[in-house]
């Protein structure tokens, strides 16, 4: 009788243990294309993605895109989402940007690349449905963001 109520002590601390990790396992932040569940925002979170992408082609050549560099190009739009809240906790746009020259006495090319992260300036507390809502716009990359007032444009202006 005592080895079967130890047997059933540990199976039942195992069982503890096994839902403990399957807890653990699940993850506090996400990726916004991940919320609410896997891959569940993709669509939204890529429409928006694709404007911002449309709105940086139409100005690049008039503002960021005139410096050492002569093609430049946004990479990733990424954000990440308490799973629980909805809450973002950050959001990152990168570039790259690259020169090529040839060296007129070897025919090497000359190749020179640089990139960015770009922070987007979120007040504490936007839900990811504020954020999109706020950003609905076809011109996203001009529009204030929820409780900051401030663009995504803007923090492109101290980053490129």
């Amino acid at each position: 009788m005592k080895g079967n109520v130890g047997n059933k002590l540990l199976i039942g601390l195992a069982a503890m243990g096994v839902c403990g990790l399957l807890a653990a396992a699940e993850p506090a932040y996400v990726d916004a294309v991940d919320y609410p569940g896997n891959a569940e925002g993709w669509e939204a979170f890529r429409q928006l993605e694709r404007r911002l992408d449309h709105d940086f082609d139409q100005i690049c050549g008039d503002s960021f895109c005139e410096g050492d560099y002569s093609d430049y190009q946004p990479l990733r739009y990424r954000c990440s989402v308490h799973r629980a809240t909805g809450v973002l906790r950050q959001c990152t746009w990168t570039f790259a940007a690259s020169e090529i020259g040839v060296e007129p006495t070897t025919g090497r090319l000359l190749v020179d690349t640089k990139t960015w992260r770009c922070p987007t300036p979120l007040a504490a507390g936007t839900r990811l449905e504020a954020f999109y809502q706020a950003l609905s716009v076809p011109n996203p990359l001009f529009e204030p963001l929820p409780g900051t007032g401030k663009a995504i444009y803007e923090s492109l202006i101290g980053c490129l």
